[in-house]
């Protein structure tokens, strides 16, 4: 099965999903008095290189390999390139993402874990957001494993969480909940496995109609 990252289309380069499951593994303890500050690393000597929107980084020595971690905040008002009965589709919004990458202790990639919350994505016919809307809000979480440390070719992305919910005027319109499973370095592909309620992962073609038939 082949599905487009339907979100893409809305907000470059990272999109949006929702209510998600906690994060397990981010926190790290606080350090007790006395103890030594973790080694920096260089985030240039890591493998793959870091996604640079999430910059800066903050690569340091943990356990038996190295930990690298970094955030992006975005706010976004234009259109998304789709028009409803000759109407251009606006949205307006904004999103907080925060990854944390694990490493081996020379800097192959093993596992990355990311946070994502865009609580209020509002599409209108409006530059402004005024009259009708559809309003879809994303709080989930995307886990990475590196089946061959370093490379990207053999990972495997597992999305986890509240991936959409659309409100309109009508009520909830649009939902994705639960988990998808991406094949092997086709990450936002090909999808292997789907459990929960999946609008649109089953049918990418859906959020358009859901949003024109929302605003018209």
């Amino acid at each position: 099965m082949t599905i487009t990252n339907a979100r893409s289309r809305f907000r470059a380069p990272i999109t949006f999903l929702l209510t998600a499951m906690s994060l397990v593994g981010l926190a790290l303890a606080a350090p007790h008095a006395g103890a030594k500050s973790p080694h920096q690393v260089d985030p240039a000597a890591m493998q793959p290189p870091l996604n640079p929107q999430f910059a800066p980084w903050t690569c340091f020595e943990a356990g038996v390999g190295i930990t690298c971690q970094g955030s992006y905040e975005t706010t976004y008002a234009e259109p998304i390139g789709l028009q409803c009965e000759g109407h251009e589709v606006y949205i307006r919004g904004y999103g907080h993402e925060q990854m944390t990458r694990w490493h081996t202790a020379d800097g192959l990639a093993t596992k990355t874990i990311v946070q994502l919350s865009f609580p209020e994505d509002v599409f209108s016919l409006s530059p402004t957001g005024e009259g009708p809307s559809l309003t879809i809000a994303g709080h989930w979480n995307r886990h990475y494993t590196y089946a061959v440390p370093g490379d990207p070719a053999s990972r495997t992305l597992i999305e986890r969480g509240l991936i959409y919910l659309g409100k309109s005027a009508d009520g909830v319109v649009l939902r994705d909940v639960g988990q998808v499973t991406f094949e092997p370095g086709q990450d936002f592909e090909a999808v292997a496995s789907m459990h929960g309620i999946h609008d649109v992962y089953s049918n990418p073609a859906l959020i358009d109609q859901v949003i024109c038939e929302s605003l018209t």
